[in-house]
């Protein structure tokens, strides 16, 4: 599994833009199989910092989505960043859930 994160500081009176791109992405990729998950939230601080994360199940699926036209609208919403937007991927070999919350504090209980 790939995970795509994107932070972007937008400039003033583009982040409607920036939701809007990022929601219609969003929209486009529900009928991509290899697409596991897509979602947008905005930061609560002064910044108003908006995030984008994607879930890929494959580094190929991901490869073909950043060379498709819908990542090109991406790539056209980080033009309306106000400083270096963030972009970063990451390859999750080993995927956890609550389970490994539970193993990490049965070995802190076992100590104490």
């Amino acid at each position: 599994m790939i995970i795509s994160l994107i932070k972007i500081y937008p400039a003033t009176g583009h982040a409607a833009d920036i939701i809007d791109v990022f929601q219609s992405v969003k929209v486009l990729l529900a009928s991509v199989p290899d697409c596991l998950h897509a979602t947008v939230s905005i930061e609560g601080d002064e910044n108003g910092a908006i995030f984008y994360l994607e879930k890929w199940r494959s580094r190929e699926a991901l490869d073909d989505h950043l060379r498709s036209s819908t990542y090109m609208m991406v790539l056209e919403a980080l033009e309306f960043s106000c400083k270096n937007p963030e972009v970063s991927f990451f390859d999750g070999v080993e995927v956890g859930g609550l389970d490994v919350v539970e193993i990490a504090r049965s070995v802190t209980a076992s100590f104490s």
